[in-house]
């Protein structure tokens, strides 16, 4: 059986500053919410699935996120290691993305993109090799950025948030 570990991006630091984004909805907060679904989903397509989410006011800034997801992931056994981001911009970018940096992660990541896609504005699977979630993790991994915060039509269609778990997991499992 297969396993993936879902980390959700950003986190709430010590000053009460949430590190992500936030528009129309909050980028932490929505993905906090996500990743329990997304875990149901994955579970139900045959793979086991662990959440990792940044303890709340425990941190002074953000660099200190990757000290504490980073050694949880590797000290793991996982296929997949992906992060749940969303994208912002002036309010006018939308659709979807998913990054990756090998080609492992490069075949994960273009099945979730053609699912998401179907919804969103299909933005690309993307090669990149700066993230440190994508370079820092010892599994393959993907950086998943589902559509635009800042967005009101991106935020209309991302508010099923079952229907952007499902179709995330059923990119990752191949359905």
């Amino acid at each position: 059986m297969k396993k993936a570990v879902i980390s959700v991006g950003h986190s709430i630091l010590k000053n009460g500053m949430c590190t992500s984004a936030s528009g129309v909805v909050n980028e932490y907060q929505y993905n906090k919410a996500l990743a329990p679904l997304l875990k149901v989903y994955l579970e139900k397509n045959g793979w086991k699935a662990d959440v990792v989410v940044c303890p709340e006011k425990k941190f002074a800034s953000k660099e200190e996120e990757k000290s504490y997801k980073l050694p949880l992931i590797n000290q793991g056994v996982y296929d997949l290691a992906l992060e749940l981001h969303l994208n912002a911009s002036d309010g006018t970018g939308h659709g979807a993305e998913v990054y990756y940096k090998t080609e492992t992660g490069k075949a994960y990541a273009q099945r979730v993109q053609k699912k998401l896609a179907g919804v969103f504005r299909d933005r690309g699977a993307k090669k990149e090799d700066h993230l440190y979630f994508l370079i820092g993790t010892k599994p393959a991994a993907i950086l998943v950025e589902s559509f635009f915060c800042d967005n009101k039509g991106d935020c209309e269609l991302g508010k099923d948030m079952k229907k952007v778990a499902k179709l995330i997991a059923d990119g990752i499992a191949g359905k």
